[in-house]
């Protein structure tokens, strides 16, 4: 029997677990819908300053109504068990896309990270802080739409989570620096940790990583972040700006809001500039000039255009010839360095993970290009190396990168649904073959009530997903197996009755006629053809015929009726008689 929370909320199926609360799905009895369920773990629940706090901040969160907020239906307790009944989201988290996707695209990226600030900007105007920004809190649906879930509830956490075990609240790795000091986490921590999840979407990486907790929080707090155009070159110069200035270490440097974020993700999407990207820089005070008895600074270019044109050119002929020079120079020291550089062989990275490789090119005093490819493949298992640029035993220079495409792993596509109206094996085929599958596909006949060479039968089932070149096989129908039978006696049934007998026990094919009784009720057998008892194909017509009435009742009455008639007219023809007499 399953369990069913609060007289309402049946448990269907468990789909996770965390540090906080295990995770179901379940089915409101009350309402017919599938929603999700967080049990609170049991350590919890002794702690009644966190149940306090944990429903109030959960009630608060349910306040919210945003289209990317997985919202938050009820707060319940069943004995001691306390609960959270949120939407149900069908989708993966953002982390396992990550894990199997990145880096993803900028088109991709932006529009996740749109949804998300959006979410953020509205829990922030309801005065709703997340705390725990992570891809492992926003859903995902196959059609990419984005939902953050758990708002409120980290704050509930936080005292309870240091209570219990001393650890810092959230993960890591997208922790802001103001929560590693544990000072208290506002808007920009939220910001700060929705940084570090666009960087990871484009990068495919966190900027900063280590073996302990406590060695990414202090990187967090002391190391600056590699730009993440060094691992992505497709990243734009805008977007890395927006970027960095998100994960800044300093609030004074970061966003303000989730709003103004919200409104640089949308200029770079429509392909519009950034009022603050590309700002002039502080100007040089050894580079200005000032006016006698004025005081003012001057910028570079109002100096040159104070200085007389002859000079102007002069200098301007100066500044070719000595950039002719430094750049003749800088070719010969580039081509002489090329020169003296070492070669090396380029090692064999097919069928290793990318950080084996890594160790590989090492050794060799090479570097793996950062923008990795991948492409599903049938033959190299996923998240190995397919090929490599340049080849196996290739001699290079010291230094030069390569680069690899790694394996994504057999496609995987939705199989079609081939049972559908006993559909036949040649359209069958046509179909599975029409939707890309290649593989073997095996035809196993089975004797059934359906039409000869009606797909009955399938693997992989419909909407499974399934290997283009994975095996297949479908199960078809021999048609019905006929035999000879003696005709069932269904006279004096109902014709509802007898239809059941006929067809669906014994597999005729029937035939309705009716005709007017005097003897049989009305939807009664009186006959059928052949007789009973008399042999009979299966598969073959009958004929069933039905009273349709009056039946035996009305015909009492028609015989009444006739013998008043005759008592009337004879009556009549005696008045008659009568009346003669008296003329």
């Amino acid at each position: 029997m399953s369990k069913i929370f609060g007289g309402r909320y049946e448990v269907l199926d468990r789909i996770g677990a965390g540090g906080m609360a295990i995770v179901y799905k379940a089915k409101d009895l009350l309402l017919n819908r599938v929603v999700t369920i967080k049990v609170l773990r049991e350590q919890f629940v002794t702690d009644e300053d966190f149940i306090r706090r944990f429903r109030r901040e959960a009630q608060s969160a349910a306040s919210l109504s945003h289209p990317n907020i997985v919202s938050i239906y009820d707060v319940g307790k069943d004995g001691d068990t306390e609960y959270i009944v949120m939407e149900y989201v069908e989708g993966r988290n953002l982390k396992e896309i990550i894990r199997e996707y990145a880096p993803l695209s900028t088109e991709q990226s932006i529009n996740l990270a749109r949804q998300i600030t959006g979410a953020i900007r509205n829990a922030h105007e309801n005065h709703i802080i997340h705390r725990d920004i992570k891809p492992h809190n926003i859903l995902v649906t196959a059609d990419g739409h984005a939902k953050v879930t758990d708002f409120g509830i980290a704050r509930a956490v936080s005292s309870a989570t240091v209570t219990h075990t001393g650890d810092i609240v959230g993960s890591v790795h997208y922790l802001s620096p103001e929560q590693a000091k544990g000072i208290q986490s506002n808007e920009q921590s939220d910001i700060y940790s929705l940084g570090i999840v666009l960087y990871e979407l484009l990068t495919g990486k966190v900027p900063y990583d280590g073996e302990t907790p406590i060695a990414i929080a202090l990187k967090h707090l002391q190391q600056e972040p590699v730009p993440p155009s060094k691992l992505n070159p497709r990243i734009a110069k805008e977007l890395e700006g927006v970027i960095m200035r998100a994960i800044a270490k300093s609030p004074e440097q970061r966003y303000v809001s989730a709003k103004e974020l919200l409104e640089d993700l949308n200029h770079i999407q429509a392909g519009e500039p950034i009022a603050w990207f590309g700002l002039p820089q502080a100007i040089d005070p050894e580079a200005t000039q000032t006016h006698k008895g004025m005081g003012k600074a001057l910028n570079p270019i109002e100096v040159i255009d104070s200085v007389p044109i002859k000079s102007v050119n002069k200098r301007r002929s100066l500044l070719i010839v000595g950039g002719l020079v430094l750049l003749l120079t800088l070719l010969v020291g580039g081509i002489w360095n090329y020169m003296s550089v070492g070669s090396t062989k380029v090692p064999d990275l097919t069928g290793k993970t990318v950080p084996v490789a890594e160790d590989f090119l090492k050794d060799a005093e090479l570097s793996l290009d950062p923008e990795v490819t991948q492409e599903f493949s049938d033959e190299v298992n996923k998240d190995l190396i397919i090929r490599q640029d340049p080849k196996a035993d290739n001699s290079v220079k010291v230094g030069r990168t390569v680069k690899v495409v790694v394996s994504k792993g057999i496609e995987l596509v939705e199989f079609p649904n081939v049972i559908i109206g006993q559909m036949s094996k040649e359209n069958a085929i046509n179909l599975i073959k029409n939707a890309g599958f290649t593989g073997e596909i095996t035809l196993v006949p089975m004797p059934d009530d359906a039409a000869k060479d009606a797909v009955i039968g399938q693997d992989p089932l419909p909407k499974s997903s399934w290997p283009k070149d994975g095996n297949i096989t479908l199960t078809v129908s021999t048609g019905p197996q006929w035999s000879t039978i003696n005709m069932p006696s269904v006279i004096g049934k109902l014709s509802s009755e007898a239809k059941t007998i006929l067809v669906d026990q014994n597999k005729l094919v029937l035939k309705i006629e009716t005709e007017v009784s005097y003897t049989s009720p009305e939807d009664v057998v009186i006959s059928t053809i052949p007789s009973p008892g008399e042999s009979v194909q299966q598969g073959s017509e009958v004929t069933m015929v039905v009273s349709r009435g009056p039946g035996p009742f009305a015909q009492g009455l028609e015989a009444q009726a006739s013998s008043n008639n005759v008592m009337i007219a004879q009556f009549l023809a005696g008045v008659q008689k009568g009346r003669l007499k008296e003329q």
